[in-house]
C-alpha cells in the first residue's frame, strides 16, 4: 500500500469480532464501514498490511474440546480398569 496522506482501506467484506489488523507489523483498530464492512486507516507512506482472523470463540471451542478429549480418555482407562479387575 502507498499513499502520500493517510487513507482509509475499506475491505467490502463482512465485518465480524475477531478480524485483527495489522499495518507494518503493528496492530491497529479496525472500523465499522457502512455498518456491515471493515476499515482501517493507513498513514501516508509505502506500508504493508495484514489482516488475520483470529476470534476468541474459536479458542475456547478447542479448549473445550480439548478437555473433553481428556476426561473421555480418562474415562476409557478407568473403564478397562474396572472391567480387568473384575475379570
Amino acid at each position: 500500500m502507498s499513499a502520500q496522506n493517510d487513507k482509509i482501506l475499506f475491505l467490502s467484506d463482512t465485518y465480524y469480532p475477531g478480524w485483527k489488523a495489522y499495518i507494518d507489523g503493528r496492530q491497529t483498530n479496525i472500523y465499522r464501514a457502512n455498518y456491515a464492512f471493515r476499515a482501517i486507516v493507513v498513514p501516508g507512506g509505502v506500508h504493508t498490511g495484514k489482516f488475520i482472523y483470529d476470534p476468541d470463540s474459536f479458542k475456547i471451542g478447542y479448549m473445550i474440546s480439548f478437555l473433553s478429549v481428556g476426561i473421555l480418555a480418562i474415562f476409557l482407562f478407568l473403564l478397562s480398569i474396572s472391567r480387568k479387575s473384575n475379570i
